[in-house]
């Protein structure tokens, strides 16, 4: 049998400030600050929303109350729940107007948002940052195919960073992604690393957002996805996967 991967999502953008305040009072007193922190309004909104869906999630496929779940974080920040809790791994993310988080007992997992309307120059910073072959891939689209692409790589490539608990320190360009015909994926492990057991799937939570989650399974896993709250919004569009190498 296959395990699964439960990936949830949350659209902000028309959040009514109740909701945003009751997400707000589930943080603990060092995720409040954190969320405090942050100089505009909508990302104070997206941290809230984002780390109270995670608490929520975890109370769907556990038993505490959502205020109750304790983090913890490893030598390079990437967050794990305290000991004599649930076990089984995770990952959030935010952009604006988009929020998500993945958990799975297949192995260690990351996802990653974005919006495909991101004011950035993606010619210079696939230059720095990407392989190759993904920079070849890049400059054969064009126009809004080719900023949607340069977001699809980047989402892949953050979330395979976040499984591993690299982060950005990891070189980007070292490892990369094909993105072959219309639906499927190709993962290019990095030069010490192996592919075998990576699996990767790319989706579109709405027509502005990419979202990609990363796993590492001896398994082929099963993505099961899922709006919050549930049946509020159309599923998220499976837009690329890869099957298990």
């Amino acid at each position: 049998m296959s395990p699964p991967v439960h990936v949830w999502y949350a659209l902000t953008e028309q959040l009514a400030a109740s909701a945003i305040a009751e997400a707000r009072d589930l943080l603990s007193t060092a995720e409040g600050a954190r969320c405090d922190r942050f100089r505009f309004e909508r990302d104070r909104r997206d941290f809230a929303t984002a780390h109270a869906l995670l608490r929520r999630v975890l109370t769907v496929h556990g038993t505490l109350p959502p205020a109750q779940w304790v983090f913890a974080e490893d030598a390079h920040g990437k967050p794990f729940l305290a000991p004599d809790q649930l076990a089984v791994e995770f990952n959030l993310a935010h952009t604006n107007g988009l929020v998500a988080c993945v958990l799975t007992n297949a192995g260690p997992v990351g996802v990653d948002v974005e919006s495909v309307e991101r004011a950035v120059n993606a010619d210079e910073i696939a230059e720095r940052y990407f392989s190759p072959a993904e920079i070849h891939a890049l400059r054969a689209t064009a126009g809004v195919e080719r900023q949607a692409r340069f977001i699809e790589l980047w989402t892949l490539k953050e979330a395979y960073l976040k499984a591993i608990g690299a982060g950005l320190s990891n070189p980007l360009n070292d490892f990369g992604f094909d993105l072959n015909g219309t639906s499927a994926l190709r993962f290019n492990a990095p030069p010490a690393s192996t592919s075998a057991g990576w699996q990767f799937a790319l989706f579109a939570p709405s027509t502005r957002h990419r979202m990609a989650v990363a796993v590492r399974s001896d398994r082929e896993v099963e993505f099961h996805v899922n709006a919050w709250p549930p049946g509020t919004m159309p599923l998220a569009t499976m837009v690329r996967t890869s099957a298990a190498s």
